[in-house]
């Protein structure tokens, strides 16, 4: 998760992407500086959209649920 991030925003250094695993739900938290969120986010929020449907695809196939939160 965090590469995929890195390479959406080019920001290679501030990226903290965590994680907390619940009993069917795991909580992904991305935290990179103000000015990069933007890329993250995207025109309209179709990147972050984008991202949110994949990793819920992937963790579908496993029997969880994912959720992509951004650290204000």
């Amino acid at each position: 998760m965090a590469t995929v991030v890195k390479e959406m925003t080019s920001c290679k250094e501030d990226v903290a992407v965590t994680f907390s695993c619940g009993e069917k739900t795991t909580i992904y938290k991305v935290d990179l500086p103000q000015e990069y969120r933007g890329k993250l986010i995207g025109a309209q929020g179709k990147n972050i959209s984008s991202l949110r449907n994949i990793l819920g695809a992937m963790a579908g196939n496993h029997g969880f649920r994912a959720i992509i939160e951004l650290v204000v």
